[in-house]
């Protein structure tokens, strides 16, 4: 289940505390957002500093946390996905009811891309979050922000492994593009 984002941070110097990248979610919807109002708050947090990467994920019924040393990660990762195929479903059922279809599938559409971020261990263990748009947070992250933790998360691990070669963060994660045979 997709979360959505109630704390954003990404900065490519660290703040007083040595955190470059900080993401905390809560999982959607009206009653997760009155249980965090009233300090039940199940969250997951995604929190990056030059040596580790801290994955915490709560929820009522447990707590898992991970520490992970930067050294010990094989690759970071972003990408999204829209639902069209839902939001044209809603719409073509909606529309012979005075058009809703056109307002309620659209709305969906945009309302439920979910963002997806994380890092890969060299054991190949995923540690990730998938969030939505909050609405109520009023947070929109969007697929630049992730790519720009993606290259932070890319130099740090980088800087962390002695005699690696350093990578232009940018260009690593430029789209791949195919040539001609």
């Amino acid at each position: 289940m997709a979360l959505v984002i109630k704390s954003w941070t990404a900065t490519e110097t660290p703040d007083a505390d040595g955190i470059y990248v900080s993401i905390v979610g809560r999982q959607e919807g009206f009653i997760s957002w009155l249980l965090s109002v009233m300090g039940i708050d199940a969250t997951t947090t995604l929190r990056i500093d030059r040596e580790t990467v801290y994955f915490e994920a709560g929820s009522l019924a447990g707590f898992q946390q991970r520490v992970i040393p930067l050294s010990s990660l094989s690759s970071a990762y972003f990408g999204y996905a829209k639902p069209w195929q839902t939001a044209l479903a809603i719409g073509l059922m909606l529309a012979p009811f005075m058009g809703l279809g056109l307002i309620v599938g659209p709305l969906y559409y945009f309302l439920n891309k979910t963002l997806s971020l994380g890092v890969i261990e060299n054991a190949g263990v995923l540690s990730g979050i998938e969030f939505k748009r909050s609405v109520i947070e009023g947070q929109n992250i969007n697929e630049q922000q992730g790519r720009r933790v993606c290259a932070i998360v890319q130099r740090l691990m980088t800087e962390s492994q002695p005699g690696q070669k350093q990578l232009n963060a940018s260009s690593a994660l430029a789209p791949l593009r195919q040539t001609g045979t």
